[in-house]
């Protein structure tokens, strides 16, 4: 009888034999380590699941979407999951990638609707969803960078996140770093990341995609736009209304400037030049 190694999608075929065996020529380590997470996010969704289907693989694919994965990511996971399937001889599980998707059919997610959900996850008392949905919303963290938003950054106001190999700053609004603050004392968080599970691991991404859809159904907001990524483009659509409405400020008073000047100083039609 084959034993279970843990990191098996299908019974007896390892995820670790299939990277050693892939292809002609050996995988490079990035790869390999890109591949392994893929698939092991693809065992633990099928743990939860049931056994691999097609109608359940387009289920896991959709998930990584709504779960703030970019396009070129949800294809790589596509990707590895596609070899180790072709590995084990399972052509029919194999997938599709996804195609670009136009701005225009991503819902974005209103302000009105944000603050439901803030107003909500208030009500329902749960502080933690409150403050996530916060922190995306009001600041321009990436996704992937919510396990750095530590009690030393928030204590800071801020620092430099880690975002693909690159450093970025990172600043907390006053009010914001005020919430965390009280959170982190409320639940006695001095050090390390702020957002962990009772047992202090780093949040589970599933487990908060599936906090965002129950916030969002119980605040009447529609299931898709319950995602981070929303989130962080409403930042950024906010961002960008308010650099419009200034820039019309700044050419109003700019105008009202000239005509002040031009009724002083403006040129008449009629009147005496006089030589210096």
């Amino acid at each position: 009888m084959l034993m279970d190694k843990g990191d098996e999608i299908l019974p007896g075929r390892s995820i670790d034999d299939f990277l050693c065996h892939e292809g002609d020529k050996p995988l490079e380590e990035d790869t390999r380590r890109i591949y392994r997470n893929a698939l092991l996010e693809l065992r633990d969704f099928l743990k939860r699941n049931g056994a691999p289907t097609s109608q359940l693989l387009v289920r896991w694919r959709q998930e990584l979407g709504e779960k703030g994965y970019q396009e070129r990511s949800v294809n790589l996971h596509i990707t590895a999951a596609n070899g180790y399937f072709r590995w084990c001889g399972r052509p029919e599980l194999v997938m599709r990638h996804c195609r670009t998707v136009t701005p225009a059919q991503s819902p974005e997610l209103t302000r009105p609707e944000y603050l439901r959900l803030l107003c909500t996850a208030r009500t329902q008392g749960r502080h933690r969803l409150y403050l996530i949905v916060k922190l995306f919303a009001a600041t321009d963290l990436p996704l992937q960078c919510l396990d750095q938003v530590t009690a030393e950054l928030v204590q800071s106001s801020g620092g430099k996140l880690n975002c693909r190999g690159s450093q970025m700053d990172f600043r907390l609004p006053e009010h914001l770093q005020k919430e965390l603050l009280d959170y982190m004392a409320e639940n006695e968080i001095s050090q390390g990341p702020v957002f962990v599970t009772r047992n202090g691991k780093p949040l589970d991404r599933s487990n908060l995609f599936r906090e965002m859809r129950e916030l969002c159904r119980a605040a009447g907001v529609p299931g898709e736009k319950g995602n981070l990524r929303a989130l962080r483009n409403l930042y950024h659509t906010t961002q960008n209304e308010i650099s419009a409405q200034m820039e019309q400020l700044l050419r109003q008073a700019y105008n009202q400037l000239l005509q002040a000047e031009q009724a002083t100083v403006g040129w008449k039609e009629g009147q005496e030049i006089h030589a210096g």
